[in-house]
Formats: structure tokens, sequence, C-alpha cells
């Protein structure tokens, strides 16, 4: 195999694996959020993008975690806001009713 072909070859791989590269880099910046995306409950409860849209309180607020917790048989949804005034603000709200605790 020629240098040339060999090099053809390494850039057409390359370019076929950025579409799955770029979504990946979209994503948004919560890891924890990421695993639990769709890990809200069946039976009518709200999701953890709800939880976070509840708990911020502008569109400035920046949320810097979240997370699903289980505690006494209960899921909670645990999130961390740093607010436009550079407060860290950390709150959970009931998975099942959507309230804050």
């Amino acid at each position: 195999m020629t240098s040339r072909r060999l090099i053809s070859c390494c850039l057409i791989l390359l370019l076929a694996t950025l579409p799955a590269a770029g979504s990946a880099l979209a994503a948004p910046h919560y890891p924890r959020m990421l695993i639990a995306k769709n890990a809200h409950n069946n039976n009518g409860g709200i999701s953890l993008e709800q939880a976070i849209a509840k708990a911020r309180k502008s569109n400035k607020d920046k949320v810097l975690s979240a997370e699903t917790i289980h505690k006494d048989g209960r899921k909670i949804y645990r999130i961390k806001i740093l607010t436009k005034d550079g407060r860290v603000k950390r709150t959970r709200i009931d998975a099942r009713t959507g309230k804050k605790l």
C-alpha cells in the first residue's frame, strides 16, 4: 500500500467518525444529567430536565450539576446552581411530586 493511499484511508476513517463526535460535543455540561436523562418515574413523575427548569430562578442562573439520588425509597433530584450574583445554591426536588424539599 502506498503512503498516499494509506493517508487517504486514514482521512476517510477520520471523516466518518466526525458526526458521532459532534453529537457528543453538543451534549449538555451536566454529566450526571446524561446518565439520568430518561430515568424519570413512569408513574407520572417529572424528569430531571423539568426539575432543573423548576430549580432555576431565571435564564441567567447556571446549572453546575444535577443528579438523581435515592433516599428512603424515594427518587430525588439534587441540583446545584450558580446564581447571577455568584452564590451557589443547592436544591432537592422530589421526582414523583415535583415539589422542592
